[in-house]
């Protein structure tokens, strides 16, 4: 038997006033890093059914409590091709799938043990139990007539939930694979299906096979019951607390969260135009928002732009790249953002969005340029006056991927007694998903695929609104705990748009972890970013805005607004290009969105 076996090559920091530094762990056998953390896996060989496999047996189980425990495994096997007269192995990015396991879209789960058969070769594996554990890796060969088990333990790196966040996806595709044992695998507490469409999956059999599709949400009690039946079968633990609902309806680039309204007539006429049902809804939602009957008038203009008051529905933003933007904002009636979303993937690389607004490609478009395409319009809406809480989740077009890949950090309130100047460090965790969507709306959070981004701007969570007067000027410190497996390439404070503070994070470090307080004497609004040096997509977390209020004014710059004035135009012509399209139909909505983005120039207060 031949086999290697490290730590993952990725790094992991927990930057605060001083940051740690990682040490490389050894290779071989049994490994432990300057932090104590214990890394083991034996990894054997097996005999088969077959003379041509052999049956491998992986056990996951945690590094402090020895317990099992459920994680998500990549098993690739590279491709030998030869190379100057002689084999080479070629890496291979798509792992295998479980075949007798559950499977995630990319990996597979190991439910406290996986059993798989495969072929003789060379294998390379990761596992991993979502950001705030390490990841694990190493390689193996099989052998004919082998048959082993090898243990796999996984440590944490840190509880967030401990730390008084929650993490959630916020739009997850209905699948029949176990949700509940997915979110396990990922250390995910809060997941929301988009359920809605998926009415005709629904099927008893599945339902009854242990909640194994996620199409029939699993309750609460069901859920308990889940959890009994697993502990008589001394199966891992599910994730605690675990949220699991179906409120969830996205269409046309955006989805409608909550108590979702009935189609009306106009709805029905457009059953076959799923950006005009989308944006009669949304005028629908206006009147309700409004107290007035729905009807089939599109009048989203006299929508009011603040209606946070407002309880259900919530409505968000899921393609960031949609043609029908700048309509969808001049709506008044847009709630959140994703900020991340089905176009960063592991499973592939996504240079350009398929069915929005293109991008230049005269030149060619690294990976990670779509994400931070995204990123910038999300700050575009912002300098625009918007105020949409930023979302993250797995999307509705992508199909079956590692659920909570890209999710969502929802922070619980600070104690009763806290105040501005003595604020306790750790926010309480969140209860329910009352509780969980309440704060997400408020932005209380940061949404990530990989860096876990605690952070306060003087002494206030992401989402307060700082109320400021002319002449007046304020000073706020932000602050921050930065915990990461990958390699960072920079941190950032952004205030109205451009770069505040920017550092490597050795620089951040020999500052000494202090950051240069931010000087506000005008509306606007500031958030804390770290992109790291992943290449195969961007990779990165943003804290949601703190807000800047002068005289109770909003920051309105005129570039952003013209910005979305120009998307607008672009999307006149691209109607007007589409065969099949009842321009008569949308005319109503585009004067709408026209009168509203000419108003809002007027009221622009910043370049």
């Amino acid at each position: 038997m031949r086999q290697n076996g490290s730590p993952n090559s990725s790094r992991h920091t927990v930057a605060n006033a001083k940051p740690n530094t990682e040490w490389p762990a050894p290779t071989n056998g049994f490994a432990r890093d300057r932090f104590g953390i214990l890394f083991a896996f034996l990894i054997g060989f097996f005999s088969v059914a077959d003379a041509a496999e052999g049956t491998l047996t992986f056990l996951a189980v945690d590094e402090a409590t020895g317990e099992p425990v459920s994680a998500r495994i990549e098993l690739t096997r590279p491709q030998m091709i030869r190379a100057n007269g002689r084999l080479a192995s070629r890496a291979v990015k798509r792992p295998l799938a479980g075949r007798t396991s559950v499977d995630t879209g990319y990996g597979f789960v190991v439910d406290g043990e996986a059993k798989v058969n495969l072929h003789e070769g060379p294998y390379e594996f990761r596992v991993t139990r979502g950001p705030e554990s390490r990841v694990i890796a190493g390689n193996f060969e099989i052998e004919k007539t082998s048959e082993d088990e090898t243990t796999l333990i996984v440590p944490r790196i840190l509880s967030m939930r401990e730390q008084g966040w929650t993490s959630g996806d916020c739009l997850v595709p209905p699948s029949k694979e176990n949700l509940p044992i997915r979110m396990s695998a990922e250390d995910l507490h809060v997941a929301i299906v988009n359920a809605a469409r998926d009415n005709t999956a629904r099927d008893n059999t599945a339902r009854e096979n242990d909640s194994r599709s996620s199409s029939h949400i699993v309750t609460e009690e069901e859920l308990e019951q889940l959890r009994a039946r697993r502990n008589r079968k001394e199966l891992p633990k599910l994730t605690e607390p675990m949220f699991i609902d179906s409120s969830a309806d996205a269409v046309a680039g955006l989805v409608f969260y909550h108590d979702l309204p009935q189609p009306s007539a106009s709805d029905s006429k457009e059953s076959n135009d799923l950006t005009l049902a989308a944006f009669y809804r949304l005028a629908n939602l206006a009147k309700r928002r409004r107290g007035e009957e729905p009807t089939d008038a599109p009048e989203i203009l006299r929508a009011p732009e603040n209606h946070a008051a407002a309880a259900e529905p919530k409505v968000a933003i899921e393609d960031p790249f949609a043609w029908s933007m700048p309509v969808m904002l001049a709506s008044g009636q847009i709630d959140g953002f994703f900020v991340l979303g089905d176009w960063l993937r592991l499973d592939r690389k996504l240079l350009q969005t398929k069915n929005g607004r293109p991008f230049s490609t005269a030149t060619p478009r690294p990976a990670i340029l779509l994400g931070r395409e995204a990123e910038q319009i999300y700050w575009e809406t912002l300098d625009a006056g918007f105020r949409m809480a930023p979302l993250a989740g797995s999307g509705d077009g992508g199909g079956l991927h590692p659920v909570g890949y890209n999710r969502l950090y929802v922070a619980g309130p600070y104690a009763a007694e806290s105040t501005y100047e003595n604020v306790r460090s750790i926010p309480s965790p969140v209860t329910s998903r009352e509780q969980w969507w309440d704060n997400a709306w408020a932005g209380h959070s940061f949404a990530t695929n990989g860096p876990l981004l605690q952070a306060t701007l003087g002494g206030k969570l992401p989402g307060h609104v700082f109320e400021g007067a002319t002449g007046v000027p304020m000073r706020v410190t932000p602050e921050l705990t930065l915990t990461v497996r990958d390699p960072v390439d920079y941190l950032e404070v952004i205030h109205n748009g451009k770069i505040h503070y920017s550092a490597k994070l050795d620089e951040y470090a020999k500052a000494g972890g202090k950051i240069p307080p931010i000087n506000v004497d005008e509306p606007g609004w500031a958030l804390i970013r770290v992109v790291t040096l992943f290449e195969d997509h961007f990779r990165a977390a943003t804290t949601a805005p703190w807000y800047f209020d002068i005289e109770g004014e909003r920051r309105i710059s005129r570039g952003s607004v013209e910005f979305f004035q120009t998307w607008l135009g672009d999307y006149e012509q691209h109607l007007r290009s589409q065969r099949n399209v009842n321009l008569a139909r949308y005319a109503p909505f585009i004067r709408a969105a026209r009168t509203y983005w000419k108003a809002k120039l007027e009221k622009a207060n910043a370049r």
